[in-house]
């Protein structure tokens, strides 16, 4: 098998970029070859070390759109990307590397695309908006996220809030009703502003200018000493209806679960719109997207029905059990705590389990001792077990849910990839 396409020798560029493709595949190749992963992430690491400039030059000539936030950017990209696909011709990192060298060499197979949808890494976004100068960047969420390797969330906001004000230039579709995100956009020259339905709250309780509590409405937020407060937006979601200016209504669908989808949905159609495209269009492109890199796929384990999903912090977690408060299925919950999670897991006690204190459930993963633990806080009635496969296995009902975190789910994946 070849180790490099013949669009490789014809990339534009300079020799020591396209010099670093040619490595940069070889050595995606030999790692699929070996059955080690996709490859992408330690090809993006060769092309960044041979060409340090990868970035800006796979870039070049590209309308990118960056979408970041703590949860929700790998599915809004995909959103994204298919309402850009409405009009135009897209590439984008799908396989979900999303700093700075994995987006390199996602983008590096770009073909004939005129456009780029780019998750971004919360952390990552200054220094990619400085590489890539995005037409548009899409920001929905701050929340904790593992704070071994990214600071707290108010050091994010300002890092966001310094990167915006240095690209006047960039169009910033942003959820306004997360204060955090208000913050960093503030001083946005080409603002367009999206009011979403209010989420998680608990990582955004003091002013972000002077410290102060924030006094929270059910759809607002207001500082009583700097005036810091909801800023309004001509863009709105409620009930599943996005309106906008002009007397704009969209009924979003999707088929992906919960509101939360909804809100990322949302917040495609708008970047759809303010780019010139038919937001119903958008709309419909977006509702037929069933999963996202295995998210909220329905697959078969023995014979049982598993739905996967995929929860990392706080939030997120907060975000799937409210989704599941309605869902009788049996549950297994999965929790690690390696690099890829952060190590610590005392997270786990600003989650409300309470809502799963009615159907059988199952600890899972390397802490499940932990997790354990705070169900048993919240009175949900539960076993613990050391295999997630004999979890499965152990649940009543044709029907099961696995939400675990970041490894437990790619982990979980691979398993039910092998069979």
């Amino acid at each position: 098998m070849p180790i490099a396409s013949l669009d490789t020798f014809r990339a534009r560029g300079s020799a020591r970029f396209r010099a670093g493709l040619v490595l940069a595949r070889g050595a995606g190749w030999l790692s699929r070859a070996a059955g080690t992963g996709t490859g992408t992430a330690l090809a993006g690491r060769v092309l960044q070390a041979v060409s340090p400039d990868c970035l800006s030059e796979a870039a070049t000539g590209l309308e990118c759109v960056l979408v970041s936030a703590t949860n929700g950017k790998t599915t809004t990209t995909a959103m994204v990307a298919a309402a850009l696909g409405t009009g135009y011709q897209v590439i984008s990192n799908s396989l979900g590397n999303n700093m700075t060298a994995g987006i390199a060499e996602a983008l590096s197979h770009r073909g004939g695309a005129t456009h780029a949808a780019i998750e971004v890494d919360e952390a990552h976004l200054p220094s990619v908006m400085e590489s890539t100068r995005p037409v548009a960047v899409v920001l929905m969420n701050l929340s904790r996220d593992q704070l071994d390797r990214v600071s707290e969330v108010r050091k994010v906001a300002d890092r966001w809030r310094e990167a915006i004000a240095a690209h006047p230039e960039c169009m910033v579709v942003a959820n306004v009703a997360d204060p955090m995100v208000a913050y960093a956009v503030e001083n946005a020259a080409r603002l367009v502003a999206v009011e979403l339905p209010p989420g998680w709250r608990l990582d955004a309780t003091v002013c972000p200018r002077c410290d102060t509590p924030l006094a929270f409405t059910e759809t607002a937020f207001a500082c009583p000493n700097c005036g810091f407060a909801s800023p309004g937006a001509p863009w709105h979601l409620d009930a599943g209806v996005l309106t906008g200016p002009g007397g704009l209504a969209v009924t979003l669908s999707a088929a992906l679960p919960g509101a939360f989808n909804l809100a990322n949905a949302a917040m495609a159609v708008v970047l759809a719109a303010v780019l010139g495209l038919d937001p119903q269009s958008a709309a419909d492109a977006i509702s037929a997207i069933a999963e996202v890199k295995g998210r909220f796929a329905r697959t078969r384990v023995g014979d049982r029905e598993v739905t996967l999903l995929m929860a990392k912090n706080p939030a997120g977690w907060q975000a799937t059990v409210a989704m599941l408060a309605t869902d009788g299925r049996p549950v297994v919950l999965a929790i690690n705590a390696e690099i890829a999670d952060g190590k610590d897991t005392s997270w786990l006690y600003d989650v409300d389990f309470t809502p799963l204190a009615s159907r059988q459930v199952i600890a899972c993963g390397r802490r499940r001792h932990d997790l354990s633990t705070r169900l048993g806080y919240d009175g949900v009635g539960h076993l613990c077990m050391d295999d997630e496969m004999e979890a499965i296995a152990a649940c009543l009902g044709a029907e099961v849910v696995f939400v675990g975190n970041y490894t437990a789910f790619q982990g979980m994946r691979k398993r039910i990839a092998r069979g």
